[in-house]
């Protein structure tokens, strides 16, 4: 589907009203929505790698749940900041 296609789907209309029920620009809440993906779409990785990584050195899980939280506390002050 095209962005033009999109735009002009009952899809769209359905997310306009949607997004001015909660009194926001459809555009902008489709820009937050996509972010918040590709956030979650990076941590599931980051999840994924370090839980590989961590069944090769011989970690525990609970450690390896305990780094993935701290690196995402890290992430979420750096974001904070600027």
């Amino acid at each position: 589907m095209t962005l033009e296609g999109l735009i002009q789907s009952d899809l769209w209309r359905e997310f306009e009203e949607y997004a001015r029920s909660r009194r926001r620009q459809p555009a902008r809440l489709l820009a937050e929505l996509m972010r918040e993906q590709l956030e979650i779409a990076a941590d599931v990785a980051l999840n994924n790698e370090i839980r590989r990584d961590v069944q090769k050195s011989g970690y525990k899980e609970k450690d390896a749940v305990r780094i993935v939280r701290e690196y995402r506390a890290e992430k979420r002050k750096r974001r904070a900041a600027s």
